[in-house]
């Protein structure tokens, strides 16, 4: 029931690539590659990151049970935005400096892992310069945006029962709404919410980097996380919440 994003996803790998020593970016782009492939959960995993045509190469592949190769490709500008805005921070103040300097492009790579369909799309080093320019955009935006590409890869089948339809910020808690086969079912999930709870607490722990920094993002926005289960045909909910002093307590924060 956890899945990256695009923003996500990028904001990951690129807080990754930044810890690299070396400040000569081919030579970083290098150490980077020897740590592929690097899972970022269920979503997929960075395969490879390499240096050609003057660009810094990032190729994703993905499962497409939680990533949509059609919606990425769709969304390219989209896309574009957000993982700018999720590269604005200290940690990333690296690449930018490295790439810009060598007057290089940043070039993303999707493809799926069944189908073999891809998406791409570039960031050019004059885009960069041209970001550096903003201000630096809050834990809120960035969150926003998050939820905003998540939405586009909507709904998610999570292959247990559930299909996630939509992801909603609603003031105080960010909510996953999240569909059931049937009233049944709905019924059995409010009859034993403390097993449920505690069987996303272990999922949870177990997540991939990428699914890590979107829960940081909820974490210093102070806000809650819940999942609100609903079944077509009733107007009957249920509802799992995490408060933000439990995610810190799982995230050690």
């Amino acid at each position: 029931m956890i899945f990256g994003t695009n923003m996500v996803l990028m904001c990951a790998i690129l807080l990754f690539f930044c810890n690299c020593a070396d400040t000569k970016l081919k030579s970083s782009v290098e150490a980077a590659n020897k740590d592929c492939p690097i899972s970022l959960g269920m979503s997929g995993e960075m395969t490879s990151v390499t240096y050609e045509d003057n660009a810094v190469v990032f190729l994703f592949t993905f499962d497409e049970q939680f990533v949509n190769i059609d919606a990425l490709d769709a969304n390219q500008e989209g896309m574009k935005a957000s993982v700018l805005a999720g590269m604005r921070n200290k940690n990333t103040q690296n690449l930018f400096d490295m790439v810009i300097e060598s007057d290089a492009d940043i070039f993303f790579k999707f493809k799926g892992k069944t189908s073999g369909k891809e998406a791409s799309f570039r960031i050019t080093a004059s885009e960069l310069k041209e970001e550096l320019e903003k201000p630096v955009p809050t834990t809120e935006e960035k969150l926003a945006l998050t939820i905003e590409q998540s939405n586009k890869q909507m709904p998610m089948d999570t292959g247990t029962g559930v299909i996630i339809t939509k992801v909603v910020d609603e003031d105080e808690t960010v909510t996953y709404l999240a569909m059931v086969n049937d009233k049944k079912q709905l019924d059995m999930i409010a009859e034993n919410i403390d097993n449920v709870k505690n069987s996303q607490k272990t999922m949870f722990k177990m997540m991939g980097m990428a699914e890590k920094v979107f829960f940081q993002m909820i974490i210093e926005a102070g806000k809650n996380l819940s999942y609100r289960y609903y079944s077509e045909g009733t107007d009957k909910t249920v509802e799992v919440i995490h408060t933000n002093a439990e995610l810190k307590e799982i995230f050690g924060n």
